[in-house]
């Protein structure tokens, strides 16, 4: 049967980085410590709860069923522990240390070096480390613990993290130079179900955002051709189709071959915004983040920048 004794924070922190990892070598890596005390700790953890949590393998870690059904509960313990030690740590040192900042790849490009720069110069104290991934990943790492916050375009399900508005970039059209749409300002959405719309693939934001501008795809069904949007750029100079964009990305475009086109009012958008857990103590830091992140973006003449959102 199992114990009624609680289990120690090392023992839950141990599977949850176990779990997230599902190998020993990696997990005991991240945890800083070593692979048998990181099994020790497993093992006693099973004999508390009486049953198996992970299947042991040549290569990966298998977690069981009876470990998925109490892992939430072990992330959420060793969260609010952390949340306790972070609050701590951080009274009276509000923005300072380091900070594992996520960021999606479709914005880093214009946003990081404003991020770099402008932090160094408003929060000398504080130093970012940034990591750049899709939306998807960035919000998994935030659930773990594995990230303090990220900038993304909050039009997700933001899953069990809290998100802080900053403002909402304008997204525009990329047409071949020879279309008839160059020079256009008044697209209307609906025009794009008629044109070959070429996206990024799976796990970005911005594919299901260009998604979701189009209301029927008729004979030319969207197409996923790569993973980066230089790619797309490129496939679009050379007349394969069309693409939607975010214009802050416009200024980053070099070379021949296509043209850039407005929609209609009302403009479609993505909000960007600073997330973080929401079982964080720092609420108000990263509001404050946000803040500085929005004025470095202003600053800068980032599009949408300048107005307030919503």
């Amino acid at each position: 049967m199992p114990t009624t004794s609680l289990p120690s924070f090392s023992q839950l922190r141990a599977f949850v980085a176990l779990c997230d990892h599902q190998h020993f070598g990696e997990a005991a890596t991240a945890l800083g410590v070593s692979q048998p005390s990181l099994s020790q700790a497993i093992t006693a953890l099973e004999k508390r709860v009486d049953g198996e949590l992970v299947e042991r393998t040549t290569r990966r870690v298998l977690v069981t069923p009876l470990g998925q059904a109490l892992l939430p509960y072990a992330r959420e313990a060793v969260l609010a522990a952390e949340s306790f030690n972070e609050a701590v740590t951080n009274q009276g040192a509000a923005l300072a240390g380091t900070l594992r900042l996520g960021i999606i790849p479709t914005l880093a490009p214009y946003l990081v070096p404003l991020v770099l720069d402008g932090l160094a110069r408003e929060l000398p104290l504080l130093h970012p480390e940034l990591r750049e991934m899709v939306t998807g990943d960035l919000l998994d790492l935030l659930g773990q613990g594995r990230l303090d916050a990220a900038i993304i375009s909050t039009d997700v399900d933001l899953r069990r993290s809290t998100a802080i508005p900053m403002y909402d970039e304008p997204l525009v059209a990329l047409v071949p130079a020879a279309h008839p749409w160059a020079g256009r300002d008044d697209v209307v959405t609906a025009e794009l179900d008629g044109q070959r719309l070429l996206l990024l693939d799976e796990g970005n934001c911005l594919r299901d955002q260009t998604l979701a501008l189009c209301q029927r795809y008729g004979a030319n069904p969207p197409a996923a051709v790569a993973t980066t949007l230089s790619t797309v750029v490129q496939m679009v100079s050379n007349g394969v189709g069309v693409t939607v964009i975010p214009e802050g990305a416009v200024g980053l475009l070099s070379g021949r071959g296509y043209a850039v086109v407005r929609f209609a009012a009302p403009v479609p958008t993505r909000r960007i915004g600073l997330v973080h857990r929401s079982s964080s103590s720092r609420g108000a830091d990263f509001a404050r983040l946000a803040e500085i992140l929005t004025a470095l973006a202003r600053r800068a003449g980032l599009p949408g920048a300048t107005d307030t959102p919503a």
